[in-house]
C-alpha cells in the first residue's frame, strides 16, 4: 500500500535524525562491557549485567567501538522501520485505515523514535511484541506456527529481557479467552496449555539459565530505586504523554486515568479478543507491576510493552473512527493530526539537544594536552569521558572527590540540570575554586545534562 510505503519512508527518515549525536551514557556502557571480551559467544555467558541487551550486544561487537554513532545505533534503526510494518500487519484484521493510523502512530510517536535510533534493546522489545500478538492470534485461530511464536518470543527475550512482561500479558490473554470459551475450568487451563507451550518452551530454560548465572557468576544491575506510588504514576503517565505529544502541563495521573477509563470502556462496547488483551496489557500489567512494588518504575521504559500495546488500541480505535460515519471521521482526523502535531514539538528539541553532547565537551577539557577533573557521579562520567577521549587519542584522568584538595584536578564536570547549577564551585580547599565554562543538555527520554567547569588560577603570591 502506498501511503503505507510513505509512512515508512518519514518513520526512517526521523529515526535517521534521531541517531545523530554522541552515544549516551547507556549506550556507551553496552560497549564498554564488550571490551574484555574475546570472542562472541562470551557476550551470553561472560556479561552478568542487565544492560546487556543480547542482540545489541551482539551487532556492538561486530561493528567495533570505533564505528560511527549512526552505524553503532544500525540495527535499532532498521528494527523500528521494521516496527511500523509490524504495527500495520497488527492492524490489518481492522481494515485499512486502521493500518494506516496505527502505522503513523508507531512512525512518528515520540518514544518509537527515540528508542528506534538508540543502540539498545528496546526497538527490538517493541517490534517482537507486535510481532509475538501476530502469531499469538494466528495460533488461536489454530493456523498459527508454534515455531514462529517461540522464535519471536526468543528474539524478544534476547533484545530485552522485559520481553517477560509481553508473555505474562499473552499467557494471561489466551488463558482469559479458553476460560470464557470452556465450561470446566481444568479443560480450559488444559487448552490454554497448548496454545501457550510455545511460550513456555521459550521463557523458562531462558530464566532457568539467567537463575545459574546468576548463582554461579552473580549478577549486577546498573541501577535501583526503591518502589513508590508516585514514582510509578511518574514512569506510566510520563510514557503516555510522550506517546501522543501530550504537553508537560497534563499531569501524569490524569493521563492514565483517562487511558485506562478509555480503554476499559471501549473493552465494554465491544467485547472482541483484542478487547481483552488490551485490558490486560495496558490496564493490568501496570497494576501488577506497581502491586508487586516493582523498583525503578519512575523509568518509562520499563512500561514499554504497555505501551506498545496502547499505540495499538489507539490505531485501531482510530481505525474505527475512520470507518464509522463523516462526524466521527472528522473526530479521527482531528485526533491523529493533534498527535502528530505533538509528536512534532517532541522530537524537535530532541532533534536540537539529542541524548547529549559529551564529545565536545571531552574535546574541551583535552584540548591542550592530557588533563585530569572530578565529578559528582563519578562512574557514569568517567566512563563516558574515557570512551569519548579513547576515540580521540587524548587523555583524561579523573580524580576522586576524596583526593580532590590533594591533587587539585584542572576540571570539574557535574551531573545535573545546567540551570540550578552555580556560577562558581569552591570546594573545602584553600585557594581552590571553580568557574562555569560550558554545559551540555539532552532532551528525551535518554541522556545526562552535564555543566563543565574550570579552575580558576590561582591568585599571585604578595610581595613582602
Amino acid at each position: 500500500m502506498l501511503g503505507i510505503s510513505v509512512i515508512v519512508l518519514v518513520g526512517l527518515a526521523l529515526r535517521l535524525l534521531g541517531a545523530r549525536g554522541d552515544l549516551w551514557n547507556d549506550e556507551i556502557w553496552s560497549i564498554t562491557l564488550l571490551g574484555p571480551l574475546s570472542s562472541i559467544d562470551q557476550i551470553f555467558w561472560r556479561i552478568n549485567h542487565d544492560n546487556n541487551h543480547f542482540l545489541n550486544s551482539v551487532y556492538l561487537y561486530l561493528v567495533g567501538p570505533d564505528a560511527s554513532s549512526l552505524i553503532q545505533r544500525g540495527l535499532s534503526i532498521v528494527l523500528g522501520v521494521f516496527t511500523i510494518v509490524a504495527a500495520a500487519a497488527a492492524a490489518a484484521p481492522r481494515g485499512s485505515w486502521a493500518m494506516l493510523a496505527t502505522s503513523l502512530l508507531f512512525s512518528v510517536s515520540f518514544p518509537m523514535v527515540e528508542y528506534g535510533s538508540e543502540a539498545r534493546g528496546y526497538a527490538g522489545l517493541v517490534l517482537f511484541t507486535l510481532l509475538s500478538v501476530i502469531f499469538m492470534e494466528r495460533r488461536l485461530d489454530k493456523g498459527g506456527s508454534a515455531v514462529a511464536l517461540a522464535a519471536m518470543m526468543l528474539l524478544g527475550m534476547l533484545s530485552h529481557l522485559t520481553m517477560v512482561e509481553t508473555a505474562a500479558i499473552l499467557a494471561g490473554w489466551t488463558l482469559w479467552l479458553t476460560l470464557r470459551s470452556k465450561d470446566s475450568h481444568g479443560r480450559a487451563l488444559v487448552d490454554g496449555s497448548l496454545i501457550l507451550w510455545p511460550i513456555f518452551a521459550v521463557v523458562l530454560p531462558v530464566a532457568a539459565c539467567l537463575a545459574i548465572a546468576a548463582q554461579v557468576f552473580g549478577f549486577r544491575v546498573g541501577g535501583l530505586s526503591p518502589f513508590s506510588w508516585p514514582a510509578a504514576v511518574r514512569g506510566y503517565g510520563e510514557l503516555v504523554k510522550y506517546e501522543f505529544g501530550l504537553p508537560s502541563w497534563v499531569s501524569d495521573s490524569a493521563s492514565i486515568i483517562v487511558v485506562c477509563a478509555l480503554v476499559c470502556l471501549s473493552a465494554y462496547i465491544w467485547r472482541d479478543r483484542r478487547a481483552s488483551l488490551y485490558a490486560i496489557g495496558i490496564v493490568g500489567l501496570p497494576v501488577v507491576m506497581a502491586a508487586a512494588h516493582l523498583p525503578n518504575l519512575e523509568i518509562p521504559r520499563y512500561f514499554l510493552v504497555s505501551g506498545t500495546l496502547l499505540l495499538l488500541w489507539a490505531g485501531e480505535m482510530l481505525g474505527r473512527g475512520f470507518d464509522a460515519g463523516r462526524t466521527k471521521r472528522l473526530l479521527a482526523f482531528a485526533i491523529l493530526a493533534a498527535v502528530v502535531a505533538g509528536a512534532t514539538s517532541l522530537l524537535l528539541p530532541f532533534y536540537e539537544y539529542g541524548r547529549g553532547s559529551y564529545s565536545a565537551m571531552v574535546e574541551r577539557v583535552t584540548r591542550n594536552g592530557p588533563a585530569t577533573y572530578a565529578s559528582n557521579s563519578e562512574f557514569r562520567t568517567g566512563m563516558i569521558v574515557h570512551y569519548f577521549a579513547v576515540r580521540s587519542g587524548r587523555k583524561a584522568s579523573l580524580v576522586p572527590q576524596k583526593r580532590l584538595c590533594a591533587e587539585r584536578p584542572d576540571w570539574l564536570i557535574h551531573e545535573g540540570d545546567p540551570d540550578s547549577q552555580p556560577a562558581s564551585v569552591k570546594p573545602e580547599c584553600d585557594d581552590l575554586a571553580y568557574d562555569r565554562a560550558g554545559s551540555s543538555r539532552y532532551w528525551g527520554l535518554s541522556g545526562l545534562n552535564w555543566t563543565l567547569y574550570q579552575r580558576r588560577p590561582a591568585p599571585p603570591l604578595s610581595r613582602p
